[in-house]
């Protein structure tokens, strides 16, 4: 039952909608033809008593002879039918209106942002059809007029709904009217859009003054002159109109940009301008966003470099202040104690060891400085590279098994070339190698291993740390940068930013991956 009763209310309102159509296709052509039918009656029969036959046109009918007195009486009829059905079909559609057509609803909501100028020109367009019609045929030809009412009524409505729907002020979809209100701002005379806006008024001034004095001539001064003139002028207005509002479009978004560029000139380079369209002002909006990031990201770096700054004279000045105040606490305790030869020797030996360690860090530091600004010779040529890293690793044998660490190598069987200088590149496998043996868990496993792929060299270097890394490996390729714990042994925080400008030098790559506490270096190189 519950069924029946919904597929009952479905076909209902679904003929109510039909219905709602109906109606007012019925009403908008019923309407025409009884406005017709009037005028016929009240201005188209100069001689009622005219009985002589004369060629009709009854609405959309054929040619037919009458005279005056039979053609009223078939006006009057024509007329109270129109009105009836007319009046029906009001009724009708009062009593369907609130039924939906959704695809009229989807047309009307399409032309709810339609400015009212639009609905203007196609009514008047089509009265100036009309008009033209009306004058030019003769008496009775009604066909073409009913044509035009129609278009004119249905048209009518369609601007109705599209205003009355529409959640815009009705004022704002006037475009003609903020093109006068600029035109008479006397404040901002000086603006984009009053100069665009008195430009058009101006034109279409200067078009109805032309238009006049070319139709007076042609018509030899007649009123219509000054009629066709107006009208023409006015609908002239409507184009001038969409013109003003692209302009103005495009002024406004110039005047946002100029406004928001004030506060990236103030000084806030995160702020973002919207960039809307896909045109040359777009194309500025982009490039200013891109200048701003550009900006933001060269002050970024510039206040990360003064703190890198400030850290490096903070550690140049610990690390140079550690071992030259042990050598001068030693150097005092000698010359102001007598000491046996033993403690004496002893002394010297630490003085020693510190003296050589300020000279190598002096030494590491003059190289650092070197290498970072380019001044170092570098002599490329092809070089067996996995040749140069086993050499490397047999000559650090001392201090791989002092280290209690299994270095596990593994390396093509053949030959692997690249255009690298054998000397520098011994440095850092040098710097490497020892950096492992000093800072990895005793007891654990050191992978080397070279492979390659798509002609690139890959060179890698894993290793457990024997402390947790609390640093991310940007900083550590950073001079003078060391996690907090290995600051208690002997290096100076310089291997790895050596060793990475040294591979940069030779056009590969250095990259640093930290996974918990595994450390691995990758070193990159192209096949030569």
């Amino acid at each position: 039952m519950d069924i029946k009763l919904k597929t009952l209310n479905k076909s209902i309102n679904i003929e109510d909608s039909k219905l709602k159509v109906a109606s007012l296709l019925i009403l908008f052509l019923s309407m025409s033809i009884c406005f017709e039918s009037l005028f016929n009656l009240a201005f188209s029969f100069h001689n009622i008593y005219e009985y002589s036959p004369i060629a009709r046109y009854i609405f959309f009918g054929n040619v037919i002879h009458l005279d005056n007195r039979s053609i009223l009486s078939i006006e009057v009829i024509v007329f109270i039918i129109s009105l009836a059905i007319s009046i029906g079909c009001i009724v009708v559609y009062n009593i369907t209106k609130k039924s939906n057509i959704k695809i009229f609803d989807s047309f009307i909501n399409l032309t709810s942002n339609v400015s009212i100028e639009v609905f203007l020109f196609i009514i008047g367009f089509i009265f100036f059809i009309r008009f033209h019609t009306w004058s030019s045929a003769p008496d009775f030809f009604d066909n073409s007029l009913i044509v035009c009412d129609f278009l004119i009524l249905t048209t009518t409505y369609i601007a109705y709904k599209s205003f009355k729907l529409s959640s815009n002020n009705l004022l704002s979809r006037l475009i003609v009217l903020s093109m006068i209100k600029d035109f008479l701002d006397k404040q901002n005379k000086k603006t984009i859009n009053n100069k665009i806006a008195s430009i058009l008024v101006i034109s279409i001034i200067i078009q109805f003054i032309i238009m006049f004095i070319f139709l007076s001539v042609i018509s030899y001064f007649s009123i219509f002159a000054m009629i066709y003139a107006m009208l023409f002028s006015l609908f002239s207005i409507i184009p001038y109109s969409y013109i003003y509002k692209l302009l103005t479009k495009k002024t406004k978004y110039i005047e946002y940009i100029s406004k928001n560029i004030k506060t990236i000139e103030n000084g806030d380079l995160s702020h973002k301008l919207k960039v809307i369209g896909n045109d040359e002002i777009s194309s500025i909006a982009s490039s200013i966003n891109n200048i701003s990031l550009g900006l933001e990201k060269s002050l970024n770096e510039q206040l990360k470099s003064e703190k890198m700054k400030t850290e490096l004279i903070t550690n140049v000045s610990h690390d140079l202040k550690t071992p030259l105040t042990s050598i001068v606490s030693y150097i005092d305790i000698l010359k102001n104690n007598e000491l046996d030869s033993k403690t004496t020797k002893d002394y010297i030996n630490i003085l020693d060891k510190k003296a050589t360690r300020l000279k190598d860090l002096v030494e590491d530091i003059f190289e650092a400085s070197k290498i970072s600004s380019g001044d170092i010779e570098i002599n490329l040529k092809k070089t067996d590279i996995k040749e140069l890293l086993i050499q490397s690793i047999v000559e650090l044998e001392d201090k791989i098994e002092s280290s209690k660490l299994d270095f596990i190598i593994d390396t093509p069987d053949y030959p692997v070339f690249t255009n690298i200088d054998g000397k520098r590149m011994f440095r850092v496998f040098e710097n490497l190698i020892t950096n492992i043996t000093k800072y990895s868990l005793a007891n654990t496993r050191v992978y080397i291993d070279i492979n390659v792929k798509d002609d690139y060299i890959f060179i890698t270097m894993k290793n457990i740390s024997n402390h947790r890394l609390n640093i991310s490996s940007d900083e550590l390729l950073e001079r003078f940068v060391r996690g907090d714990v290995s600051r208690n042994t002997s290096g100076n925080g310089l291997g790895l930013s050596i060793c990475s400008n040294l591979v940069d030098l030779q056009d590969g790559s250095l990259k640093l991956d930290i996974d918990g506490d595994l450390f691995k270096v990758i070193l990159k190189f192209k096949v030569y």
